[in-house]
């Protein structure tokens, strides 16, 4: 099984992430592409939130919370030396339409 999403942040960035369940791990092997650039990511669930952590950089983690049918809220986070979660990017996002 797949799934496709097209991101469309007017101003900021247009891409699309391509999520492929992997039955050997019970995870998601993600891709996502933007201009110019490929990130690849895991995904497992972790009690109520769903964390991506970067394959090429594990400190790298994208952290989806509060799911919803129509929102969610996603966060680009960086594990730092002392092993914090340091928040780069914050976004809240409704489904339009």
């Amino acid at each position: 099984m797949a799934v496709q999403d097209v991101i469309v942040l007017p101003g900021f960035e247009y891409g699309t992430t391509l999520r492929v369940y992997n039955p050997g791990t019970h995870t998601w092997d993600i891709a996502y592409c933007y201009t110019g650039r490929i990130m690849r990511f895991e995904a497992r669930k972790q009690g109520d939130i769903i964390v991506l952590t970067g394959v090429e950089d594990e400190r790298r983690k994208w952290v989806f919370a509060k799911i919803e049918d129509d929102y969610f809220h996603w966060q680009d986070v960086t594990v730092t030396d002392d092993g914090e979660w340091e928040v780069r990017f914050d976004l809240h996002a409704r489904r339009m339409g």
